[in-house]
């Protein structure tokens, strides 16, 4: 009798033991939760042109993937969430996505800088906050030019060297947040005629090797890493035999050991829905990004053709959007409208309204968010006010540093709003 007594006080013991731990459990969440559940607060300079209404991801109900993996980065911060943006030279400077990027650190935390193109080294524009330079001239294309060779990869440029002393320098330039790393994803035509590489710090010192032969299961890309954090980093090709005959370089993804947010852009000057479409590469080097969400803003380019706007444009978004998918299963998507701009520098451009109800139309008829970005800034004749208020460049296309900055804003605010009004209705 006395030994059963002793099982039951020992299970009771047990079992009172669990409901203290279960309960501390709860307190711990009941603690912590009222805070992770606040809204996120978000202010920002206005220049009053916006239409806060219009502010807004619409269809948002087709981020909840997105907005919980969001919600639980800041909860027990134990992920990376993976942002892809893609554009064109609205997104190539980096002038409306690095205030996009910078808010998400701040909110979300700071995972790393992300994918980075070696576009001053493939001669056109390049980023303020990082600088990419080499020793020789490499050979360079970007996907806008779909009839000149080199096959166009994840970054939408390439560059090609065939000197086995080539090297490729990154340097890190961000005045407002520290994006020293020491991690790095190359992605590269991995086959039997690559060179290998020798990854260095700028005293000359190797921090990891990658060799182009390894049997592993990433084509086109390789992850080396170290221990200490680095700003700057030269990416020296090696010859190790006969069969090894050039460089060819897409990109690289630059990340810290931190979870947080790693915002990829992808830009490039001229770039339409068919010149990604057309790139041999670019859908399924995605893969290598585990995009949790797509960002699409391109429409510009082709509004300009304006009266001849391409007549199988639906039929390029829907194809992009597509093949994304198909590496990409599990990501969402926003499909972004042009902004109001001018054709011919000053004159109204019809263009813009034709390329914008039609992302929208097949936004609503595939159940993808979207942006409406014309709207948001003020809708017809907008661009005029922008000009106005010195926020649009004398090519009446383009912003200016200021106007990039706002734009990119009204997107975070617009974000924002999704998820803060979606965080108290969770269902886990």
């Amino acid at each position: 009798m006395r030994r059963k007594n002793n099982e039951f006080r020992g299970f009771e013991g047990m079992r009172l033991a669990f409901v203290a731990i279960a309960l501390s459990g709860v307190l711990w969440l009941a603690a912590c939760s009222p805070a992770i559940a606040q809204p996120i607060e978000f202010k920002f300079q206005t220049y009053g042109l916006e239409v806060d209404e219009d502010n807004i991801i619409q269809n948002a109900w087709h981020l909840d993937p997105l907005f919980e993996k969001l919600y639980q980065l800041r909860l027990a911060n134990d992920r990376c969430v993976n942002i892809v943006h893609i554009g064109d030279s609205h997104i190539q400077a980096d002038y409306m996505t690095s205030i996009i990027r910078r808010q998400f650190h701040r909110d979300f935390g700071n995972a790393g800088r992300g994918l980075i193109v070696p576009l001053r080294v493939a001669r056109t524009n390049e980023p303020n906050n990082f600088k990419t330079a080499s020793n020789v001239t490499w050979k360079s294309k970007r996907c806008v030019f779909p009839d000149q060779p080199l096959p166009i990869g994840v970054g939408g440029v390439t560059i090609e060297s065939d000197d086995p002393a080539a090297n490729l320098e990154i340097f890190m330039n961000d005045l407002w947040l520290d994006y020293s790393f020491n991690s790095l994803a190359l992605f590269y035509q991995k086959d039997a005629s690559s060179f290998d590489f020798s990854v260095r710090d700028l005293q000359g010192r190797e921090l990891a090797f990658i060799s182009a032969q390894d049997n592993d299961s990433s084509r086109d890309i390789s992850t080396a890493s170290w221990s200490e954090l680095v700003n700057a980093v030269n990416i020296q090709s090696v010859k190790t035999n006969e069969s090894q005959t050039k460089a060819l370089v897409y990109g690289a993804v630059l990340r810290n050991s931190n979870n947080g947010v790693l915002y990829h852009t992808i830009g490039v000057n001229g770039a339409k829905y068919k010149h990604y479409n057309e790139a041999k590469h670019f859908a399924s080097q995605t893969a290598g990004l585990k995009a949790d969400v797509f960002i699409i803003s391109l429409g510009t380019n082709e509004s300009i053709d304006y009266p001849n706007v391409d007549r199988t444009f639906t039929n390029q978004v829907d194809a992009l959007v597509r093949s994304l998918k198909s590496y990409n299963p599990k990501a969402v998507f926003i499909l972004v409208t042009p902004q109001d701009v001018f054709r011919r520098k000053n004159r109204p451009n019809p263009g813009i309204r034709n390329v914008r109800d039609q992302i929208i139309r097949y936004a609503v008829e595939n159940g993808l968010a979207f942006y409406d970005l014309y709207r948001a800034m003020g809708g017809e004749d907008s661009a005029k006010r922008w000009s106005e208020n010195s926020l649009l460049r004398p090519d009446g296309v383009h912003l200016t540093k200021e106007g990039y900055e706002y734009q990119g804003n009204l997107f975070y605010q617009a974000l924002i709003k999704g998820y803060n009004s979606y965080v108290p209705d969770r269902h886990p």
